[in-house]
């Protein structure tokens, strides 16, 4: 696929879309033919040509890079896009959705006493609680960020002071080695001004929201997806059978409802979706 000059990729939607549906064949994740009514096949296929645009652009313009350092235990994940989410979901069950051209390097596995990330660019956290084993996060501004269990996003992007925004439960915050840690908790922000952290309500609310407009999953297992959007919806979405949360799916949400997402996952995937009153559940068809 060649580079233009004005940046861009051509995408062959044919081609895309042949590679696609021969692996699904291969995988056996399409539907029966025979099982299924001409009226209803009209129907699978605009549902499998919606889900293709989606899936095939995550395929073909995924740039995101996973690698690992010199030493194996460390693990770099860096989204190198220049726009949209990458989201990732750590050891521990911590979910992290970073901005374009951000990056952590964490511990393929966290030590027993203490999760430590290092952060370069803007991210959302979202840190499984647990008390014996406290999330530590540094950046490039000689900032530590202490966090038990909470959501809250992070600027630490070059050219932008630092600032740190809370969305649920509490964070402390160093500047320096030494320094008093300063507390920040839900609906407040922290930010670096002149060497010194000073505290303020949220100025802007939408600080969030940018974060999970344009969410993209690279070879991420299904259970991960769905703990994700749990984690940013209010409409939960639960995976009854256990056999399937080890399934992969590359995909790009962007201001999807859960109700959407949900719904390309089980095209994608070969699953059914059923909604109960405020859950939506993702199962395998009843045989």
């Amino acid at each position: 696929m060649k580079q233009n000059k004005n940046n861009t990729y051509p995408i062959d939607v044919d081609k895309a879309w042949n590679i696609l549906y021969a692996k699904l064949e291969n995988d056996r994740l399409l539907p029966d033919e025979t099982a299924v009514s001409s009226q209803q096949k009209r129907k699978l296929y605009l549902q499998w040509t919606a889900v293709a645009a989606t899936v095939c652009i995550g395929i073909i313009l995924s740039v995101f890079y996973f690698s690992q350092s010199k030493e194996h235990s460390l693990l770099v994940l860096q989204n190198k896009e220049k726009s949209g989410t990458l989201v990732t979901t750590l050891s521990d069950g911590s979910v992290v959705y970073l901005a374009p051209e951000a990056s952590i390097t964490c511990p393929s596995v966290f030590a027993e006493n203490q999760r430590k990330v290092e952060l370069n660019g803007n991210a959302l956290f979202s840190v499984t609680k647990n008390e014996k084993r406290p999330f530590v996060i540094t950046t490039n501004e000689n900032i530590t960020i202490e966090v038990v269990g909470t959501i809250f996003a992070v600027q630490s992007s070059h050219g932008n002071p630092f600032a740190l925004s809370v969305k649920q439960g509490k964070v402390n915050v160093r500047s320096g080695e030494n320094s008093t840690a300063v507390p920040v908790e839900a609906g407040e922000t922290v930010q670096l001004n002149t060497g010194k952290l000073s505290k303020s309500g949220i100025i802007n609310p939408q600080i969030f929201s940018y974060f999970t407009d344009k969410m993209s999953f690279k070879d991420e297992k299904l259970y991960r997806i769905v703990h994700a959007i749990n984690t940013i919806q209010s409409s939960p979405v639960i995976v009854t059978d256990k056999s399937v949360n080890n399934r992969t799916l590359t995909v790009t949400f962007e201001n999807n409802s859960v109700e959407t997402m949900a719904e390309l996952i089980c095209m994608a995937l070969n699953l059914e979706q059923i909604n109960k009153q405020d859950t939506i559940y993702i199962k395998q068809f009843s045989k």
